[in-house]
């Protein structure tokens, strides 16, 4: 289950190599992935690396590396998912508009490429995904340096344009982000519903969770998410105060999900203040999740996260979590302001289900 909420917040050595893109060092600049054409029914290069996928496609070895180089000279930061089987990637980027709009604040501008590649670095899937304004010129120059990274250079000019007919494969409109949001998929590698990223949920389950968030002065309890019916444990620190008057003091929030299996979609959040107050409100919040007692993902996700609370988006794979920083800087909103922190697990076919082929 994926939290769908406006983003925000959620460093070690040990949590570098855990973002590390595509390689063991504590550089998290990747390594190179090969020059040598990889036939699409060859087994993979290693029993350890990744699998090959089933299809017939036109290679570009090297391609994923050259991607994520691309965009790190263009100012993304880019990291690689924790499953080892296969080769899938994120680079993202956040900022601000340069000036104030009329409601107070300069819109926040963020996002994300993740993209799937066979051993040889071919890339055969990928997503595109605002995660702030996309009515904004820096949004289009954002789309577009990701457009042009994959896709030859007539078809990124396509897509810029709102065409939709491409000579690498196809792009697959999102319905919630139908003006610029969607997949890309080389043509030949037709089933993207076999990427499955493999999950790493928490030992413990929400309920379990209770008492140890309760025991850390938080007022706890469970309700419906808002994306399907399952329960979430829903916290909140009513001590957290950033201003007197308790209408206009931001309120620090956690919510806790799972499947069953072990939290899965963990989400931290600042709200209703002025938007730094949400900020601290959020990093107020991130120590009580140690009182889960996992020292594995939950320590990488709060270093990740401590790294990146400058109110822009960021996002990243921190071993093999998805965690998202974004928000909504706009006094004006309906909603308020907000600040959130996200960490879940990737979707299968990074969210593509083509059962709703019709509403894409």
């Amino acid at each position: 289950m994926r939290l769908h909420v406006p983003l925000a917040i959620v460093g070690s050595a040990a949590l570098l190599v855990l973002v590390g893109c595509g390689s063991d060092s504590s550089s998290g600049k990747g390594s190179p992935l090969g020059d040598k054409h990889t036939n699409s029914s060859a087994a993979s290069p290693s029993p350890t690396g990744p699998k090959q996928p089933a299809g017939n496609w036109k290679h570009q070895p090297g391609q994923a590396e050259n991607v994520q180089k691309t965009l790190t000279a263009a100012g993304f930061e880019c990291s690689r998912h924790g499953d080892t089987s296969i080769d899938l990637r994120m680079c993202a980027k956040g900022l601000k508009q340069p000036d104030e709009d009329q409601l107070g604040g300069p819109k926040l501008i963020g996002g994300e490429l993740r993209y799937f590649s066979a051993p040889d670095g071919t890339v055969l899937f990928a997503r595109i995904v605002p995660t702030g304004a996309d009515l904004a010129d820096e949004w289009d120059t954002m789309r577009n340096e990701m457009l042009k990274a994959i896709l030859p250079a007539n078809d990124a000019a396509v897509l810029a344009a709102d065409g939709d007919t491409l000579t690498w494969g196809k792009y697959i409109r999102d319905p919630s982000h139908s003006s610029s949001g969607g997949w890309l998929q080389i043509t030949g590698y037709d089933d993207p519903t076999t990427l499955s990223p493999s999950g790493e949920p928490l030992p413990i389950t929400k309920e379990q969770a209770l008492p140890k968030m309760t025991g850390a002065k938080l007022k706890c309890s469970f309700g419906s998410a808002a994306s399907d019916t399952d329960k979430t444990l829903n916290c909140s620190d009513e001590a957290f105060k950033t201003n007197p008057d308790p209408y206009y003091s931001a309120t620090a929030n956690l919510e806790l999900s799972d499947a069953g299996a072990g939290i899965n979609t963990i989400l931290v959040q600042g709200k209703g203040g002025k938007f730094p107050d949400d900020i601290k409100a959020a990093k107020h919040l991130l120590p009580k999740l140690s009182e889960l007692g996992d020292t594995k993902s939950v320590p990488a996700i709060q270093a990740w996260a401590n790294q990146h609370l400058d109110g822009v988006p960021h996002a990243a794979y921190v071993g093999k979590w998805l965690v998202e920083i974004a928000g909504n800087n706009s006094e004006g909103s309906m909603t308020g302001t907000e600040f959130d922190v996200s960490a879940s697990e990737e979707d299968p076919a990074l969210g593509y289900d083509p059962s709703k082929t019709g509403t894409y």
